[in-house]
């Protein structure tokens, strides 16, 4: 996967207790799976009100579906 270099600005405490734990080339790793982490919990809660969306109109949609049926499986003379 191609990777793109940025130029981000963090506190220095949180710079600092990251290259405790991680050491100065794990800084990159850290904030790659903290970002993952983060888009995974957005994406997820988009989802889930999409999902929850579509399925709070499933029923009229199945109703209005049926009142087309007719007319699309309707054999006719053109």
């Amino acid at each position: 996967m191609p990777n793109t270099r940025l130029n981000i600005t963090l506190p220095t405490p949180i710079v600092d207790d990251i290259k405790a734990l991680y050491g100065q080339r794990g800084l990159s790793q850290f904030l790659e799976e903290a970002a993952r982490e983060k888009l995974d919990e957005v994406k997820k809660k988009v989802y889930k009100g999409l999902i929850e969306g579509y399925q709070s109109t499933a029923q009229e949609t199945k109703e209005v579906l049926k009142r087309f049926e007719s007319a699309v499986t309707e054999k006719r003379d053109v």
